[in-house]
């Protein structure tokens, strides 16, 4: 038979093995969870391919004096498990009366995740000032991981972006 103390000893000894026996060691890091390749699905609230006309004399595009037709055909964001992103997003001009011209924009920084809380920041590059995007990363009914966030358009306004993997 086991004696008072015996039982008490054996206690402390065990207690913390149930304990350890119950806790997810697995060491999930929400990063990984969400890292992987997300498409391109809506830009500036268009579905994608998304197409704008440039009119002619447009201020924010001198190098189409004469108009164009600016379209959005894809892209891509890639999130890394190690916290770093890389956004493309492929574009089409053509002028009017011209030829199509095929353009990429890319930016490249780091990305958090808190919840359903999604955090993107980018240093100043390819002519663009510094970037910091806050909006959601949350997954539908289908298992479907989808990105959503609003960028200022410069004019005052937001543009809203989606990319779904």
């Amino acid at each position: 038979m086991l004696t008072r103390k015996s039982r008490l000893l054996l206690t402390f000894a065990v207690a913390p093995l149930l304990v350890a026996a119950c806790t997810d060691n697995t060491g999930v890091n929400p990063l990984n969870d969400a890292a992987g390749t997300y498409q391109l699905t809506v830009y500036d609230g268009r579905t994608i391919p998304a197409t704008y006309t440039i009119n002619p004399g447009d201020p924010n595009y001198p190098e189409y004096p004469n108009g164009a037709t600016f379209v959005v055909s894809g892209g891509t964001m890639v999130l890394n498990g190690n916290g770093t992103f890389i956004e493309t997003n492929n574009y089409v001009f053509t002028p009017t009366g011209g030829s199509a011209e095929n353009a990429s924009f890319v930016s490249s920084g780091s990305w958090t995740l808190s919840g359903e809380n999604f955090t993107f920041t980018a240093p100043p590059q390819n002519n663009q000032g510094a970037r910091n995007i806050s909006g959601s990363l949350i997954e539908n009914i289908n298992g479907v991981l989808i990105i959503n966030y609003q960028e200022s358009n410069g004019s005052g306004g937001f543009s809203a972006f989606e990319y779904q993997m």
